[in-house]
């Protein structure tokens, strides 16, 4: 009976401490409860040697509890030993990012046993609700650590790794055999591992090795061991291999390294275009007898027997022996590979043969403008069923009638076969520029304008837009002047802009709600989702069909794009509902040219 009495006092207990929190709460406040665990490195974060302070301790986690404006509400430098922080906290109804990361240090440096932890999550809080939040940090910068095995310790006098950072200010640690036992922690970025070893014979070489794609929470392990014989870095006889344990992003480099050393290479991942690459490579090590003279690049197609040769007086070589190259009248979509040889006398050195196919050559679908279908009242320039140009053709036709297709296929007065006409045009209420775009047309914004879908799919790097066009202006006659543009009564200007981006673009020229921006805010120059950027504009009439070209400036060498963007228009400021009414732009027979010289900014 006393059992049963005592559970129905821890009952009712629990009700009325229930009823008494809610009480305490406004109708606008919940609980929030946060659980957050370390997945900790197999390292000892034992802090010395580094750019973190002394007494920096990886595992004390500062928390920040930030609101829905981006305002800290609360935080704490010491999470574990915050009674705050490890009992139920009320807050406001709404939704937070808990953000949790290692306290004193920010991980942006190198040194010794200094992990950086950092973790984030979201989580909404709602009224009279007690919500968890569950935060795992995990380690955000790089481990190194490097081991030299017995046989190597038993025939080096003394050996040095060198591990540096590609990121600038970062300083580079030191493994030293024998003496450096703890693991190095960079910041991620690309990371070169120099070796400095003596022999037994009292000889001094050097090998470097790159390691690139390097994540956060990635561990290196570089293994150095003697090989049974080759020359230092020699990819073919003292190679390297690399194993990987996905489990625990553990990356195992061993090194073999020859008790004697001559010459040796290494090569570098290749930036392949269409129709050129830029090659790297570097001398890994040399004798004091070497001979750049008798330095050669060699290249050919995988499928060819006979190598090409680049001499060395053609290539690029600074002052730490590392060699650059711009290989070119290469075929699109093709295989090669190449090579550094070297000769001297009885001397002769191969690196290691690395391989790269170049790009394929991307073309435009119906690039001369043959296919039309019409649905319903408004043309569209594709064959039935396919998406790929749109038109503002939807937006003016689409609207007022049939009469109103701005943009439209002609065969009288056309280039060859079929063109494309932008007619400028006063539809009824408003003035309309014609215009054709790579994408699709989303849906009007009432009568104050439109949204867009711009780009296709393409990945290729082409260095110039081509075509053919024939321009006639007119006075502006239409609309309100808009910043930049000049007055009614001056010539009104075409436009044909062409963009490779890294995802296509949402945009409209009127403000709405759908997360679409507005087009004319788009920094063409500076955007950091464009590669590539090109644009013709003109304001005098065309005496009949000419050619053009629009060369591509690009912002980056590297990084390679998604879609592609073409936009032409018959009145540049369009968007503004500004220009002239019998402003016309005709268009036929583009292509793209992948030469060997891009522009750069």
């Amino acid at each position: 009976m006393n059992k049963i009495h005592t559970l129905l006092f821890l009952l009712l207990a629990t009700v009325f401490t229930s009823c008494s929190q809610d009480m305490e709460l406004s109708e606008s406040q919940g609980y929030l409860s946060l659980k957050i665990n370390t997945l900790v490195s197999t390292t000892n974060p034992d802090a010395t040697r580094s750019s973190a302070p002394s007494n920096y301790a990886p595992k004390q986690l500062h928390v920040d509890i930030i609101n829905e404006t981006g305002s800290v509400v609360m935080s704490t430098n010491d999470y574990a030993n915050d009674p705050t922080f490890n009992s139920q906290i009320t807050l406001t109804s709404g939704n937070y990012t808990i953000r949790a990361y290692s306290n004193g240090w920010d991980g942006s440096g190198s040194g010794f046993g200094v992990p950086y932890y950092y973790g984030t999550t979201n989580v909404d809080v709602m009224a009279k609700t007690l919500q968890t939040a569950r935060v795992t940090c995990t380690l955000a910068n790089v481990k190194v650590t490097v081991e030299y095995d017995q046989s190597f310790v038993d025939n080096f006098n003394s050996a040095t790794t060198t591990v540096s950072s590609a990121k600038a200010g970062v300083n580079p640690l030191s493994f030293v055999m024998g003496q450096t036992t703890q693991s190095g922690y960079f910041p991620v970025g690309n990371l070169t591992a120099q070796l400095d070893v003596q022999n037994k014979r009292g000889e001094s070489h050097t090998m470097t090795r790159e390691i690139t794609d390097v994540k956060a929470r990635n561990h290196y392990i570089l293994k150095y061991k003697v090989a049974d014989s080759g020359n230092l870095g020699d990819g073919t006889t003292g190679g390297i291999s690399v194993t990987v344990d996905e489990s625990t992003q553990t990356y195992t480099y061993t090194f073999e390294v020859p008790k004697t050393s001559g010459t040796a290479f290494t090569t570098y991942a290749t930036n392949a275009w269409s129709t050129f690459a830029y090659i790297n490579a570097a001398i890994a090590s040399k004798t004091s007898e070497f001979d750049m003279a008798g330095l050669t690049l060699q290249w050919k197609k995988v499928t060819d027997a006979t190598w090409n040769d680049v001499a060395s007086s053609a290539l690029t070589i600074d002052s730490e022996d590392k060699i650059s190259y711009k290989l070119t009248g290469l075929t699109g979509n093709t295989n090669y590979e190449y090579r550094l040889h070297y000769v001297k006398g009885d001397d002769e050195v191969n690196s290691e043969t690395a391989s790269f196919t170049t790009e394929e050559q991307g073309t435009l679908y119906n690039s001369g403008f043959e296919s039309w279908n019409k649905s319903g009242k408004i043309w569209y320039p594709n064959e039935a069923g396919t998406t790929y140009w749109s038109t503002s053709n939807s937006g003016s036709a689409g609207a007022m009638g049939e009469k109103y297709n701005v943009t439209t296929g002609i065969t009288s007065g056309a280039y060859n076969g079929t063109s494309a006409q932008l007619q400028s045009m006063y539809v009824v209420i408003k003035f309309a520029a014609a215009s054709i775009f790579t994408g699709t047309f989303d849906g009007m914004i009432g009568t104050n304008g439109a949204k867009l879908n711009w780009g296709v799919p393409f990945t290729s790097r082409p260095t110039k837009l081509k075509g053919y066009m024939q321009y006639t202006t007119g006075a502006i006659n239409r609309g309100s002047q808009p910043t930049g543009a000049p007055a009614k009564g001056e010539n009104d200007a075409c436009q044909i802009f062409c963009a490779l981006l890294t995802e296509n673009l949402k945009v409209a020229n009127a403000a709405n709600s759908d997360g679409y921006e507005m087009s004319t805010q788009i920094d063409w120059l500076n955007d950091s989702r464009v590669i590539a950027y090109g644009e013709l504009t003109q304001s005098t009439s065309d005496s009949g069909w000419k050619a053009f070209e629009i060369p591509l400036t690009y912002y980056s060498l590297t990084q390679k794009p998604a879609y592609l963007l073409i936009v032409c228009s018959s009145s540049k400021w369009g968007d503004y509902f500004y220009g002239c009414d019998s402003s016309k732009l005709l268009l036929d027979d583009f292509s793209l040219e992948y030469g060997s010289d891009p522009v750069t900014k």
